[in-house]
């Protein structure tokens, strides 16, 4: 009677060993190599798909650029902070372009201005490092600059 028991209790932890682990991996092999496991992970979530992948990253950083352009608006007017809030714009329209090179096919052009939207981003830190500032929104162009790799990170994984 131990016995089966035993084998009952094996059988109900391999199951749920297995369903966790599945559950755990699905999407998991697009971030295998991301710049930024974390950060491509919360882009990924469940999609399999990279060019799915590629939509939700373009879509996310969208909003989150959107967000850091809040932050920046609410920070002490400086060339600085309006220099990034116009990098940010600028950003966003790059996004546009990704998704219509990802409808396209055009998977490198799309590539290409997700870099171009990571350069933004560090432009914005760029311009309080030359004024010998501190940036105020650091951990927000941080995000961004993460966001964007990853993005770019996932065109390349399209076939």
């Amino acid at each position: 009677m131990v016995f089966k028991e035993y084998n009952f209790l094996s059988y109900v932890f391999l199951v749920t060993a297995v369903i966790l682990l599945a559950g755990h991996a699905y999407g998991a092999g697009l971030c295998d190599n991301s710049p930024n496991k974390q950060v491509c992970h919360s882009i990924v979530y469940k999609r399999t798909d990279p060019g799915e992948a590629s939509v939700a990253a373009v879509h996310k950083l969208v909003n989150q650029t959107k967000v850091a352009k809040v932050v920046a608006q609410r920070q002490n007017k400086s060339d600085e902070i309006t220099e990034c809030i116009t990098l940010f714009d600028g950003a966003i329209l790059n996004t546009r372009d990704i998704l219509a090179k990802l409808d396209a096919g055009n998977y490198t052009e799309a590539n290409s201005f997700f870099i171009s939207a990571e350069n933004k981003f560090l432009g914005c830190d760029e311009w309080f490092s030359d004024a010998g500032k501190t940036n105020p929104i650091a951990k927000s162009t941080k995000l961004l600059i993460d966001m964007a790799k990853v993005g770019a990170y996932l065109t390349t994984l399209i076939k």
